[in-house]
């Protein structure tokens, strides 16, 4: 019997080379010992479209959940659907700050959010000292059931190629990770990253929002 990653690596691929043609070069077995270097997946499976997207996902505990949130966020991303002011910006950010405070008593999360403007060329250096926000839930004992976790880093490269951004990894993942569907925590953090110029981080002094003066790559955020 396969083991979970071979027949889950095996079905994505299969329905890779129905959807989009089969690739004389691609070498299966290179791919399941080297799971970070199958750029193949990583990068074919946003070609794919949504019906061929959720039967890739179908075969993952929670799979439809989870199809459904990265399709969502594909086409919110290739329709540019995300346009936020900067107030609107500081509203989501703080919407995910409450979120998180359903899971961690952190006295960070109630600091008041800080914004700072920087010009795009200058984002990475002026985030050189802030972390994401979600690591002030890296201490929650999630309890994550052992095929969710096998899920979880089976998907987490792939799913960071969509946007460039491991919030609207988390987004998608936490169908794997928690129980409380009624909350969605990083949902906030992943509509930001999609906006391209707004990055929610952490610094010494709290909740800070970076504002680039013009589109930028994605950040810590992302």
């Amino acid at each position: 019997m396969e083991d979970h990653r071979r027949f889950w690596l095996r079905r994505w691929h299969n329905i890779i080379d129905a959807e989009i043609g089969a690739d004389s070069s691609f070498d299966f077995e290179t791919a399941y010992d080297d799971p970070y270097g199958d750029f193949r997946m990583h990068f074919m499976t946003w070609d794919l479209s949504d019906e061929a997207l959720q039967r890739c996902f179908e075969v993952l505990p929670f799979g439809q959940q989870m199809a459904d949130r990265a399709i969502e966020l594909r086409s919110l991303q290739r329709a540019n659907a995300i346009s936020l002011s900067e107030q609107a910006a500081v509203d989501l950010f703080q919407t995910g700050l409450d979120a998180y405070s359903r899971f961690s008593n952190n006295t960070e999360l109630k600091e008041r959010i800080r914004v700072k403007w920087v010009a795009a060329d200058s984002l990475i250096s002026a985030t050189a000292n802030t972390d994401r926000v979600a690591v002030l839930l890296e201490d929650v004992d999630w309890q994550i059931p052992l095929e969710n976790a096998r899920a979880e880093s089976f998907l987490r490269e792939t799913l960071y190629r969509l946007a460039h951004s491991y919030d609207v990894v988390d987004h998608i993942q936490w169908p794997l990770i928690s129980n409380s569907q009624t909350v969605k925590p990083f949902r906030p953090f992943a509509l930001l990253a999609l906006a391209g110029r707004y990055f929610p981080l952490l610094d010494a002094e709290g909740p800070v929002l970076f504002v680039t003066t013009d589109k930028a790559g994605c950040g810590k955020s992302g």
